[in-house]
């Protein structure tokens, strides 16, 4: 892929996320961090991508790197961790996907309509996934951490 490409694809991550940083009324001194998060999950779905060639896999390694940098932040700056992690989930959003299989449904054509929707479902069910597993491991560590610090 070109470089300009690539540079494009970060800016819009960036700008879509720190969009949803007002609107999720982050304060203005964590716009710049929560947009950042946008472009490390889309740098881990493009780099998983790139190496697997699977959407899956790439859904999942870019929520767990979006789950990963929310909890990173939070715990720097003292604030709820969902908030970090669900915009930086939002360039991984399979929207074109859902868009084109409602579409393809609305307009007679059920059978690429049901591909469509079985490929955003089991793509938003390993984004899921991603969030999950990264979460239960990070708490699972902190327990642990907690534990011999208590000890």
């Amino acid at each position: 892929m070109e470089v300009w490409k690539i540079v494009l694809q970060f800016a819009t991550a960036v700008a879509g996320c720190f969009g949803f940083a007002i609107v999720f009324h982050v304060g203005r001194n964590e716009w710049l961090v929560a947009s950042l998060g946008g472009a490390v999950s889309w740098a881990a779905y493009l780099l998983m991508l790139s190496v697997s060639g699977n959407d899956y896999a790439a859904a999942f390694v870019g929520s767990a790197a979006s789950a990963f940098y929310g909890e990173m932040i939070a715990r720097k700056v003292h604030a709820p961790a969902t908030v970090f992690t669900v915009i930086a989930f939002v360039p991984l959003i399979p929207g074109a996907s859902l868009y084109r299989a409602a579409d393809a449904l609305m307009n007679g054509h059920s059978g690429e309509g049901r591909r469509l929707a079985v490929y955003t479902l089991a793509f938003a069910a390993c984004m899921s996934a991603g969030v999950v597993v990264t979460t239960l491991i990070l708490r699972k560590i902190g327990k642990a951490r907690a534990g011999r610090i208590a000890g």
